[in-house]
């Protein structure tokens, strides 16, 4: 039993919001219907070690339900006592140091096997959520909000967020993504853009003119970066994160919901439609002439059998 998350659970009982885990519990428990929790849906399976949200949590029993939703679905409820809580963190875009990198065992014991040194190398991620796993801090890397692995935090360069009106020169190589393998034309003429984004450790700098974006190296561009500094290196909780994403997630939710409801009612009104098509169809052919001889034969049947 997992007593971080059960403390975590507790407070949410109390002031309940949204949140995220890892589930780690048994793949034979039972996932219970969205609207009635005595309803077996089906068994856990495959979204063990899934990354799922829970809306909405219930106390029975000293158990802990979540109603999980994963891939924009609502699930269902199943006991939550052995997940991986899931801390919000502000929203940092990062890049691996591949010099101090190593794939932490947390990955494979979750299910996430690929080689990450060649999925992670040069890639831009963003770092959004941590897990502790026995004391150790683990962020969750993403790649356009697909999750890519667990990354310890010494092992990430960190973006820091700009916005400066700059200069570029028109001969001075740009490139589409940050892992340069894309160079653009040069340009006629020196031109402004805004500098949206800079990583010290890397000299890299990510600038956009008009909605789009490119990249270059920092050191390229006239602009003083000396007194740029990241806010924070120490990693932790956003408490505001919670009812940020609520409300981001709340509407979606709610939608959710109630189109499973109208889609459940309509399931029940088609019920009604055919039970009702079927006891019309049955008195006419027992009103029938066929139907008539067919009942008076299952009369004589039963007198006999008497």
């Amino acid at each position: 039993m997992n007593t971080q998350l059960l403390d975590r659970l507790e407070m949410i009982v109390a002031r309940p919001h949204m949140f995220e885990v890892i589930l780690n519990e048994d793949i034979n428990q039972h996932i219970y219907e969205e609207f009635d929790m005595t309803e077996v849906k089906r068994t856990l399976g495959n979204f063990k070690n899934q990354l799922v949200s829970v809306i909405s949590l219930e106390k029975e029993n000293e158990e802990f339900y979540g109603l999980f939703k994963h891939g924009g679905e609502i699930i269902g409820w199943t006991r939550l006592s052995d997940s991986w809580y899931v801390y919000p963190k502000r929203l940092d875009s990062v890049k691996v140091n591949m010099s101090s990198f190593r794939t932490h065992p947390f990955n494979s014991m979750v299910g996430i096997t690929k080689d990450l040194v060649l999925a992670l190398q040069n890639r831009l991620l963003t770092s959004k959520s941590y897990i502790v796993v026995e004391d150790e801090l683990l962020e969750l890397v993403f790649m356009k909000s697909r999750l890519q692995g667990f990354v310890k935090s010494a092992d990430l360069h960190r973006g820091i967020a700009l916005e400066e009106l700059c200069t570029i020169k028109g001969d001075i190589k740009r490139y589409r993504d940050s892992n340069f393998d894309v160079a653009l034309p040069e340009r006629k003429e020196d031109f402004e853009a805004v500098l949206t984004l800079y990583f010290p450790e890397r000299n890299l700098a990510k600038l956009e003119k008009r909605g789009r974006a490119f990249w270059m190296e920092a050191s390229d561009l006239e602009y003083d970066f000396a007194g740029v500094y990241a806010e924070s290196s120490t990693i932790e909780e956003d408490v505001h994160h919670y009812y940020n994403e609520e409300r981001k997630k709340a509407k979606s939710v709610l939608e959710g919901l109630l189109g499973r409801q109208l889609q459940l009612e309509k399931e029940v009104e088609r019920t009604k439609s055919r039970l009702i098509r079927v006891e019309a169809l049955y008195r006419n052919l027992k009103n029938s002439k066929l139907g008539r001889i067919q009942v008076k034969i299952w009369e004589r049947r039963k007198r006999s059998a008497e």
